[in-house]
């Protein structure tokens, strides 16, 4: 190989190495409260700019509205790459409204989100396969969510969370609604204008400012109690199925860029029941 050959690609190397510094600090800063701070005051003001300045439709209303008037307890559902605007859809009942946020620098960020606008938050998230001798506190994250439904209160997760495979229901939500009766309620938004992260695992979508945007709510899905292990994955099905369609419905009346479910399936049969 020449001296004029090698050049370019020590160069490449250069910036390589570079690139992975860059992630190493970020990742080191993203442990840090205070930078975790800034950042969910970022998102918050970011939220709340845009939100106001987007021309919102509503459809399906009258199923969250039931559950405003007539203080029902419920288990909102929303994608993973859809969870800012997921404040926009729910704007009443702060207090009843508990989200669930994985154990991580995310998930920190998340919880100091949302408090912004007085909701709690209970941390766990599932164990990864990769790394199944760390404990993520998915059961006591799970136990803590089933006691506020019981109790009455409200619920938001992320049924492809924290992982993916993106718009990929997992288990955690069904069991959940199966358990405490609880209905799930499915939620999706979408602008005509957005920005995607295409090379996040969820494609996070960030609307963007003044622009068209839609809100859809999708009809209470009420899982059976006691289920075998093919009616878990039916239902499981089906609620994966209803919050596509939402998602579609959705991007495809803002005539905004449609985002696809990830080819990979999220069933695992060795975790059905799990």
């Amino acid at each position: 190989m020449s001296k004029a050959q090698r050049q370019p690609r020590a160069t490449l190397d250069v910036l390589f190495r570079q690139s992975e510094l860059e992630q190493v600090m970020l990742k080191q800063l993203l442990t840090k409260n205070w930078f975790q701070e800034i950042v969910a005051f970022l998102a918050f003001a970011y939220i709340e700019l845009v939100r106001r300045s987007i021309r919102w439709e509503v459809r399906g209303a009258e199923h969250i509205n039931r559950v405003w008037d007539e203080g029902l307890p419920i288990l909102g559902i929303v994608w993973h790459g859809r969870i800012l605007m997921a404040l926009e859809g729910w704007k009443k009942d702060m207090d009843r409204m508990t989200a669930l946020a994985s154990r991580s620098a995310e998930g920190n960020m998340g919880e100091k989100l949302v408090r912004y606008y007085g909701a709690s938050v209970v941390r766990g998230s599932s164990r990864n396969r990769k790394k199944p001798e760390k404990n993520k506190g998915g059961e006591a994250g799970y136990r803590a969510m089933c006691a506020h439904l019981s109790a009455g209160g409200c619920g938001v997760v992320t049924p492809d969370g924290p992982r993916g495979p993106r718009m990929r229901v997992s288990y955690g939500a069904i069991r959940m609604a199966s358990e405490t009766g609880v209905p799930i309620l499915p939620f999706n938004w979408s602008t005509r204008r957005k920005w995607v992260l295409h090379k996040a695992w969820d494609k996070h979508c960030l609307p963007q400012f003044f622009t068209k945007g839609i809100i859809i709510w999708g009809e209470p899905i009420h899982i059976g109690k006691n289920l075998s292990s093919e009616d878990l994955e039916a239902a499981r099905l089906l609620v994966e199925t209803r919050m596509n369609e939402l998602c579609r419905q959705a991007d495809e009346a803002v005539g905004g860029e449609i985002i696809e479910p990830a080819e990979e399936l999220r069933v695992d049969p060795k975790e059905v029941g799990k």
